[in-house]
Formats: structure tokens, sequence, C-alpha cells
């Protein structure tokens, strides 16, 4: 973890149309908090957390809006996100975008991890705010900005009629909670152990109209670059998105992923220790997301997805994918065929 964290450009973007809907000066309440206004515009920068956390507590007294981090929310569109928010909106399932948002967080805010977690039918998308020096790196606000944003994201990809189950955060209750409840279309709960989404397991796996694989795979390169430009690719995400690009072709070895990332295996399986993960974490991790994207989105027989992701035998890849779901290749790809759009083959 370096000693400052940040966030990506399009955070600018979106505060400062925030304001001006609002009837304020934006350039003068950017400046104060430290930023240059001539940069909000600019796709490759990125602001320090610092300079985010001066600002919200500005935006929050010169506004008298203790939810400005939810009016920001609303102005969020792909670009905000650079190349990621392309990616995302070319996701086949909502499941599949949120994936893609757990792998490239340091993009979006190298000052927060994120997370996907099972919970009965439901999937709980959690942010975990980083400290340095006893310092959160979000402000409050920041996180109803993200998590107000993710959730106005998903409803646009999916429809109006998408929600969360119920949204947890952090902060001390507001006066007011209503303008949280009516943004999210959920209960809230304040002073929540975490900050986070709960969202329905089956209506993330529902196919979306808008996937595109081969433009999400196009956008993902992009994103990996800026990563690599700005010094935010960690090892185990470099694997990952080699794994990605390899897997389907047969399965790779330490030593070949090794040298597509010009390093030697010994040096790189250290590197991942100190992560606390493993290229053999790492290779499961990655077939499970590609085994679910394969059952649900092809009609080729079990035994050849299971040799394209590297099995020697369908027995061991039913055995796998129960494990990573579960539930049996044929019971996840019948629960979800009918909810496939019209016209797929069956």
């Amino acid at each position: 973890m370096t000693q400052t964290s940040s966030v990506v450009a399009g955070w600018l973007a979106a505060v400062t149309r925030t304001l001006e809907a609002l009837g304020l000066d934006a350039d003068q309440l950017l400046q104060e908090a430290g930023a240059d206004p001539a940069a909000k515009y600019a796709q490759e920068a990125r602001f320090s957390s610092a300079l985010t956390r001066r600002f919200w507590p500005l935006a929050v007294a010169r506004t008298g809006h203790a939810d400005i981090g939810l009016h920001a929310a609303r102005f969020v569109c792909p670009t905000t996100f650079h190349a990621l928010g392309f990616s995302l909106w070319a996701s086949s399932t909502l499941l599949e975008a949120l994936e893609r948002m757990v792998r490239f967080a340091a993009l979006l805010n190298d000052g927060a991890d994120l997370s996907l977690e099972a919970e009965g039918d439901a999937l709980r998308f959690r942010m975990l705010v980083q400290e340095i020096d006893g310092q959160a790196q979000i402000a409050p606000e920041g996180v109803d900005y993200f998590l107000g944003a993710v959730s106005k994201l998903l409803q646009d990809m999916r429809g109006p009629s998408f929600a969360p189950r119920a949204v947890n955060l952090m902060r001390a209750a507001p006066a007011d909670p209503a303008p949280w409840r009516e943004h999210f279309a959920a209960p809230v709960q304040f002073a929540a152990p975490d900050n986070s989404l709960l969202l329905d397991g089956a209506e993330l796996q529902r196919p979306l109209p808008t996937g595109n694989p081969e433009l999400a795979r196009q956008n993902d390169r992009l994103v990996a670059e800026y990563l690599a430009r700005h010094q935010l690719l960690n090892p185990a995400l470099q694997v990952r998105a080699r794994l990605l690009e390899l897997l389907p072709g047969g399965t790779p070895t330490l030593e070949a992923v090794a040298a597509e990332l010009g390093s030697n295996p010994r040096t790189l399986q250290y590197r991942l220790a100190r992560q606390g993960t493993s290229f053999s974490g790492i290779l499961d991790e990655v077939r499970a997301t590609l085994a679910r994207r394969y059952v649900q989105q092809s009609q080729q027989p079990f035994s050849a997805l299971a040799y394209a992701l590297g099995f020697s035998e369908p027995s061991h890849f039913n055995r796998a994918f129960k494990r990573w779901t579960g539930e049996t290749p044929s019971r996840y790809r019948a629960r979800l065929r009918p909810l496939s759009e019209p016209g797929t083959a069956p």
C-alpha cells in the first residue's frame, strides 16, 4: 500500500456537475479543496484521497446537503470510470459487471478494497475503506457517492425496478435518513458493521441485452494498461489478467505466466505470497469465473467446457463447479436457462 491513495479523474467531473446543478461555483469550491479545476475533464489524471476528504465537508457546508454524495452519484456515467465503465456496460450479467469492479478496484479508488460474497440466495458487495496512519482514506460522503453510484449503475443496466435488498453504511445516522432510503429504494442501516449492498443473486445472473463479451475484453485490456501506467496493477491482478486471456487456450503454467510478466516463477510466487495469495489460488478463482460464464452463456456439452478450462476429466470439472457454486453444472444451467434472452438456442 502506498502512503497516499488516489481516485480516478471521473470523480471530479461528477462532483463538478453536481455543484453546478445546485447553482454553485464549482471551480471556486474545488480550488478551496485544493483541486485544479482545469483538470476536471482530464481522463488520465488521478486525485489524492486527501483532496476528496477536504472536498466533501466543504461541499456539505456550502450546499447544506448532508447527502451530497448521493447527489454526485446521480451524475455518474460510463466515462466516470474510464475504460472500466464501458467494460461494465458490456458485461453479460450484473454479476459479471460486479466481478469486474472487484477485479479492477484499484482504478476506481486504491483507498478501498471491494469484495463480493455469497450470503444465502443473495450476494453482498462490500467496500472496505483502508486506513493509512490511522486516517480513513475515504470520507463518509465518499462512501455514499461510491455505493450510490454502483446502485445507480446497476439500475441503469438492468432497469428502473432494480434495487438492492438492503444497504449497510458505517456512517452515523443522519438527521433525515429519507434521502438515502429514496436513492437506494431499499432499507438502509446506519452505524452498520460494514459498507455494503445486499443484492438478489438470481437478478444478478440474468443476461443483459447490452452484453458484448468482445467489447468487454477490449476495454479490460485498456483498464489493465491504465493500471500499469499509474503503477496500480499489483502482481495478483497481473496474474489474473493473464490467466483470463490464456486459460481458454489451455491451462497456463506458473512458468508461462511468469515469462509473460517478465518475471521468474520463484519471484512471482514470493510476490503473490506477500499479498496473501498464490498462483494456484488465482487459477482456481479464474476458472470459477469462466466456468459460471461458460455454463450460463454457452450451450456446449459440459465435457467440452471441462477441457476448455483445463480439466483432465469432466467429473473433475463437475466436482469443482459444485464447490464453486453449490450446484452441478446441469442444475445451474437449467435454473438460468428460463432467464435467457428470447431467441437463445435451447
